[in-house]
């Protein structure tokens, strides 16, 4: 029964495997983000099929294939879920120092165990028999450059660990400052919740795990069993994630500018009467004036609309300016939305780049990401709108 059980879990993470591989471009042609979700299945696939084959059914062969790649593929792991949850919130892939510095360590033990990646056959066959008689061998018969084995062993629980953390204070800190996301893109927001808190569950179980078998700690058979299950169990569920989230597609097209842009208008539209469709407030011509003003000098010098994220909010948390008076000065004043008046600043400046020649060294995709928008038929029907012609139609009126 045991057996069975083993090869049925087994089919599950090649499965799962599988999947992540295939599902690769689907995943990404929904949201760029999704690459580190597709990523991060791939190789917590990869890993449990090591572990089962390691720990339970005694693999000579997928030891001795996994072992030299196993380690560097554990320690990407969570990086890769952290940026998935990172960049499906930012709406873009931008990578910062500290990105560089979470890879480091695996890309550090991938160049470490390259001795043991270039071994011969015989050399790995003989390493995972070693493991088989005793599972401490994996510390002391691996060739490496710099560090021993168990370093790494002991790294990527810390790593993993502080990374879990993050990725849920990451989540909780954006939503705080962007509620009305919970409220737009709720199936989005509460995967990403599940998400992060099953990363966290399975990342104390391994790291209970690792801190247990480093220290060499004897378990009792039921404590021991019941960790074996737990792990198959945790893993299980991944596996299921990994197949639930093409019944839900929703959740893998991330978090819309429109939906958003669309949800604070309406909100901050509410200071009219329902009447005489007018504010129930009024700002005079010198106050008008003066946030005329200081607008203005902003997306001159600053140029925030470049940001396709920048929203009304964004605008009001950096000019100081209450909501309800950039209401007023945008839906009353001057008798537009935000984002149109955004849309114009960034077509002007598109335009700009259009007769300074941009295309001669980029392409449109260039141009449109150059003047702030996130998608290019966004930006071709606000060009339209805006210049009655496509670019390519502007840009030939130029040369007449």
């Amino acid at each position: 029964m045991e057996y069975l059980k083993n090869e049925i879990v087994r089919i599950v993470y090649i499965i799962g495997i599988i999947v992540a591989i295939f599902s690769f471009p689907y995943l990404k042609s929904k949201n760029k983000a999704n690459i580190f979700l597709s990523l991060h299945f791939l190789t917590m696939g990869i890993f449990a099929l090591y572990y089962l084959s390691a720990l339970k059914n005694k693999n000579e062969f997928l030891i001795s294939f996994f072992y030299g790649i196993i380690l560097p593929i554990s320690l990407l792991t969570r990086p890769f879920a952290y940026w998935y949850v990172k960049f499906m919130l930012l709406k873009k892939i931008r990578f910062n120092k500290w990105d560089l510095l979470i890879v480091l360590p695996g890309l550090l033990c991938f160049i470490d165990i390259i001795p043991q990646l270039f071994s011969s056959n015989e050399h790995k066959h003989q390493i995972a028999k070693l493991i088989l008689e005793d599972i401490n061998n994996i510390f002391i018969y691996t060739p490496t450059y710099f560090f021993n084995f168990k370093f790494y062993f002991v790294l990527r629980p810390f790593l993993n660990l502080t990374l879990s953390v993050a990725q849920l204070y990451l989540l909780y800190r954006h939503l705080k400052s962007h509620s009305f996301q919970k409220i737009i893109f709720t199936s989005t927001i509460k995967w990403l919740w599940i998400f992060s808190i099953l990363s966290v569950l399975l990342t104390i179980t391994l790291t209970t795990l690792t801190i247990l078998f480093s220290n060499n700690y004897k378990l009792s058979e039921n404590i021991g069993l019941f960790f074996n299950d737990l792990m198959d169990y945790a893993i299980f569920v991944y596996f299921i994630l990994n197949i639930s989230i093409f019944f839900f597609p929703r959740v893998l097209y991330g978090i819309s500018d429109e939906g958003e842009e669309l949800f604070i208008e309406e909100k901050l539209t509410e200071v009219k009467t329902e009447k005489s469709n007018k504010p129930n407030f009024k700002l005079d011509d010198a106050k008008l004036a003066e946030i005329n003003s200081i607008i203005e000098n902003y997306f001159l010098h600053d140029k925030p609309y470049l940001n396709d994220n920048f929203t009304i909010i964004e605008l009001s948390e950096s000019l100081n300016i209450p909501i309800h008076h950039l209401s007023y000065y945008f839906n009353y004043h001057l008798s537009k939305k935000f984002s149109d008046y955004k849309n114009e600043w960034r077509i002007n400046y598109a335009i700009q780049l259009l007769k300074d020649g941009i295309l001669k060294k980029y392409t449109i995709d260039q141009l449109y990401h150059e003047a702030g928008f996130s998608t290019k038929s966004n930006f071709y029907r606000v060009f339209r709108l805006h210049t009655g012609k496509t670019p390519i139609e502007f840009l030939e009126d130029l040369k007449h």
